[in-house]
């Protein structure tokens, strides 16, 4: 028997990962930016004139949908920095207007 959550907090989905069949020209776009960014990342950490933790956080964001480690980092984050993550959810809502989740 598990223990009811409380009301005011909602159960997290469970952790999804997209099929490599199920994968279209933007999803492999999206993988090479986020493969792109984590790369300038990694050398941001030993370059001084690069910000390599912004790069790293970008290419967390851009690669979270293929990789169930990244989602759950990414929830942990939220859950401890919550102002950052509505911050996060009005600028994706500006800059997708037609997606609201």
């Amino acid at each position: 028997m598990t223990a009811p959550q409380s009301s005011n907090q909602s159960p997290e989905p469970e952790p999804t990962r997209i099929r490599f069949a199920d994968m279209t020209w933007r999803d492999y776009v999206r993988i090479g930016l986020g493969v792109f960014f984590f790369l300038l990342g990694i050398a941001g950490l030993v370059l001084p004139i690069l910000q390599g933790v912004l790069f790293l956080i970008i290419s967390a964001i851009l690669l979270a949908p293929y990789s169930i480690w990244v989602q759950k980092q990414l929830r942990r984050f939220e859950r401890r920095f919550p102002w950052v993550a509505e911050q996060a959810r009005a600028v994706a809502a500006r800059w997708n207007p037609g997606k609201r989740g």
